[in-house]
């Protein structure tokens, strides 16, 4: 489901990108293994107007990232950032696609990464098994994202144009992720309003 103009606006605020790189992003690459792993590929889905690119290269080092929206707006908005940015568009690809049926091959990439973007997928178990088709065996999955309570209450109903049906909190979110085939890493649930999940795909 895409975004509605109130939440475009929310998600470019210069507020929304520095939560994102002073206190999300350090919370997520410290839930990696250290030292970081070498990232050569990475995918980000649901790029926005693309921040996570950055996070994904300043805070994880990765040398080639694939950025994927649903919205032909928001990958054209991320692709003409960066294009204007310092560093181009060099190592970037950028494509509108589904995140339940995504146009790559299987096992192509080193990380995947969901910026609070899964809570919009009505089909998110879809989404789940195409990450992990997408996915290196021991790849990891990189997740912060929104539940159930947070979502399917009055004023974000309101606010936001979300699915209602098929909405996940935390422990569901993360037995979702295990029956996809990922072992579960690290994990944090916040009131069971948001959490952060690493996740890495097991070997076949």
């Amino acid at each position: 489901m895409k975004l509605n103009p109130f939440e475009k606006k929310l998600v470019q605020h210069p507020l929304r990108f520095w939560l994102q790189n002073h206190v999300e992003a350090p919370l997520l690459t410290s839930m990696m293994p250290k030292p970081l792993p070498y990232i050569r590929h990475a995918l980000e889905i649901g790029c926005g107007f693309g921040n996570g690119i950055q996070l994904i290269r300043d805070h994880f080092g990765a040398e080639q990232v694939t950025a994927v929206d649903l919205d032909p707006e928001m990958v054209a908005a991320a692709k003409a950032r960066w294009h204007d940015s310092p560093h181009g568009l060099s190592q970037l690809e950028f494509s509108v696609a589904d995140a339940t049926a995504l146009p790559f091959a299987n096992a192509q990439f080193d990380v995947v990464f969901n910026f609070a973007v899964f809570h919009h997928i009505p089909d998110w178990q879809a989404a789940v098994a195409e990450v992990a088709r997408v996915l290196k065996p021991n790849g990891y999955f990189v997740v912060e994202d929104l539940y159930r309570a947070a979502i399917c209450n009055p004023l974000s109903r309101r606010l936001f144009e979300h699915p209602q049906q098929n909405r996940f909190n935390h422990q569901e979110w993360v037995a979702g992720l295990r029956q996809g085939g990922f072992e579960i890493l690290c994990e944090r649930n916040l009131l069971n309003l948001s959490g952060m999940v690493l996740a890495q795909k097991r070997m076949a």
